[in-house]
């Protein structure tokens, strides 16, 4: 889930998750909905966002233009189409995120 426009989903998705559908929204209500929140000062400074920074400076991404609330942590679901969350991860820090390969087995299994 992000904050933002179809166009980053999709550029992202895309490129990620091949064959999966990922939506994206300018608004935070969907983040009320799941259960996500604003990160603390706490969790800014916790030594896991650290260790992501350095883990994707090394893989050579880099932070570009930020969209939406940049204080909003992270969420990754997976739902079925009848509306029942198949997986989810919250996020403890903005660098927090599960592997690709999971969340697509997950989809990949409802898409059969």
């Amino acid at each position: 889930m992000g904050i933002g426009e179809p166009k980053h989903a999709e550029r992202y998705c895309g490129r990620l998750a091949p064959g999966i559908a990922c939506f994206t929204n300018k608004h935070t209500d969907m983040y009320d909905r799941y259960g996500l929140q604003q990160s603390s000062l706490g969790q800014f400074l916790n030594g896991g966002i650290f260790r992501a920074t350095v883990r994707v400076l090394k893989a050579g991404h880099r932070q570009g233009k930020a969209t939406g609330d940049v204080k909003m942590l992270p969420g990754t679901f997976v739902v079925d189409k009848s509306g029942v969350i198949q997986f989810a991860h919250y996020s403890k820090h903005a660098g927090d995120h599960p592997e690709i390969a999971a969340i697509t087995a997950v989809a990949q299994k409802l898409a059969v």
